[in-house]
């Protein structure tokens, strides 16, 4: 699944924020995924943390690669507007499969 997998990426690079453009139910979110844990910009992020923030079925658009700590005003980033198979190539580094 797609929010477990970023997840796990952020465990395994503390350093690293992703900020993520899914596509649910035919709306647009942002998610913010850090250390192992994801937050809804756009939406109310789910009270229980066993609730996925990025539901299966989501559609990924693309993702931001930035250093943490994460600061809204001044994001320093690392890569932009990664799609699904650059996504994926990244995730493999990390032995990570989506």
């Amino acid at each position: 699944m797609l929010g477990e997998a970023l997840e796990t990426y952020t465990r395994l690079r503390p350093r690293e924020v992703l900020l993520v453009r899914v596509e649910i139910s035919g709306v647009s979110e942002e998610v913010l995924v850090f250390r192992g844990a994801s937050s809804s910009l756009t939406s109310p992020t789910p009270l229980d943390p066993g609730q996925p923030v990025i539901p299966p079925g989501a559609r990924l658009l693309n993702v931001d690669r930035l250093k943490a700590p994460y600061v809204p005003n001044d994001p320093q980033v690392i890569a932009t507007g990664l799609e699904q198979d650059q996504l994926e190539r990244l995730l493999a580094e990390e032995n990570i499969v989506l």
